[in-house]
């Protein structure tokens, strides 16, 4: 018999040997056996009655999660046992094998089931429970939607599915991945970890603690402070009371209506703030930062660098950056500017207050404001200064480095002072 003839012969017998066992055939994952020929589905519910407790701990895998706080005296449990079979009979057999366990202790009850002892998990457990809206809850669970509401405080971990949290009397923790969280309404503290999972948080009245990755992020209505750690997560934030603390990583971050001091650390990422009323910290590299409507000092550090910003009310503003541009149109507030390898153009509403500029290799473009004075300076090594006034400048200086001085009267030192190197100072009137 030729070699190809024998491959083919036991090819031939391990497809029929494969065929035979296909219909036993499992995979386990976390746990839970996988058929690939389940049969169908068959529901069984076991019911309990309990007496209230402080707090209530629910464990359980590969099924749901859902309590519910209500004007009661005890405590409703359900137990859905949700099992495959070829048959009614063979599923109730597996049903009644497995049940509901509770433990109680002083002021706890622990709500459990059997399913660990069982080594084919051909199930799902899901828990259902009603409780008095002053109760603690405490939910452990994997591979299944845990929902948690109207209670006194709530603390899940959940991790392959959904968690969905709301109305919360007092502080709520969460720690999932690879699924969605939502947390609104809730009155008192919120802390997440949260990797591979969307965020959702709303209507929260309490501190906020953030520790996510890889996911969006939706912040709105949070009524108090928030600090956030994330990597790879998009951030959007709407009507935020600070104090924010906000650090993230090659996704954009985004604000708008907040109160109080805003600080963000970002690297390679896009940044936006609009309508801030207070303090303002930016740090970030590479990617650009736009700020519109700012009522409070405003700093923006970093390298390679973007930054345009509109409408800003500040008493000291402080801008650093390279090889980008800087735009500042509308601003009121003592500037403080160091650009270099590009171009700034500055247009302010007043000059009430200083503004000193010191380029390197920067072009700068100062737009004058109509009808107003203010003593100022430019100086420009290795580069020219353009006066495109009506009105005409004090003195002009050239021996290597043009200097141009305006409006100087009594002043030693100037109010508007221009300084670059090896670039081009630009003058004009609105």
């Amino acid at each position: 018999m030729k070699a190809k003839e024998v491959v083919l012969l036991i090819l031939i017998v391990l497809l029929g040997v494969g065929f035979h066992y296909l219909q036993d055939f499992k995979t386990s994952l976390d746990g839970w056996d996988l058929r690939l020929i389940k049969g169908q589905p068959f529901v069984f519910e076991e019911n309990l009655q309990l007496k209230p407790a402080a707090s209530v701990e629910i464990l359980n895998a590969h099924g749901q999660v859902e309590v519910e706080g209500a004007e009661v005296q005890e405590i409703s449990v359900t137990l859905e046992k949700k099992v495959w079979a070829r048959n009614e009979e063979e599923a109730r057999k597996i049903a009644d094998q497995l049940k509901l366990l509770t433990t109680e202790s002083p002021d706890r009850w622990l709500i459990s089931s059997n399913r660990e002892t069982f080594r084919k998990k051909s199930f799902t457990t899901s828990f259902r429970l009603t409780v008095p809206r002053e109760t603690a809850v405490k939910i452990k669970n994997s591979f299944g939607l845990v929902r948690v509401s109207r209670v006194k405080e709530a603390q899940v971990e959940n991790k392959h599915d959904r968690v969905d949290v709301f109305e919360i009397a007092g502080p709520v923790k969460v720690i999932n991945a690879f699924d969605d969280i939502s947390l609104m309404d809730i009155s008192g503290s919120c802390q997440v970890d949260a990797r591979h999972a969307s965020l959702l948080l709303s209507r929260i009245s309490g501190p906020v603690r953030v520790d996510c990755a890889h996911e969006e992020v939706e912040l709105f209505d949070l009524r108090n402070s928030l600090s956030m750690e994330s990597q790879h997560s998009k951030i959007n934030g709407v009507k935020i009371v600070g104090p924010v603390e906000i650090s993230g990583s090659y996704e954009p971050m985004s604000f708008s209506e907040t109160t109080g001091s805003l600080t963000i650390k970002g690297h390679h990422s896009p940044i936006t703030v609009d309508h801030l009323k207070g303090e303002l910290k930016v740090e970030n590299i590479y990617e650009p930062v736009k700020l519109f409507n700012i009522e409070g000092n405003v700093t923006v550090d970093g390298k390679s660098l973007a930054i345009k910003a509109n409408a800003v009310q500040a008493e000291k503003i402080y801008l650093r950056s390279s090889y980008e541009d800087v735009r500042l149109e509308d601003f009121s507030g003592e500037l403080h500017l160091e650009l270099s390898h590009g171009e700034a153009f500055l247009a302010p509403a007043t000059l009430s207050y200083p503004v000193e500029v010191k380029g390197q290799y920067a072009d700068l473009n100062f737009l004058w404001p109509a009808d107003q004075t203010c003593s100022f300076q430019a100086q420009s090594k290795g580069g020219e200064v353009k006066w495109e006034l009506s009105r005409p400048y004090d003195e002009k200086k050239t021996n290597g480095t043009t200097i141009i001085r305006a409006f100087m009267t009594t002043d030693s030192t100037p109010r508007l002072n221009l300084n670059t190197t090896y670039g081009t100072i630009k003058i004009t009137e609105k």
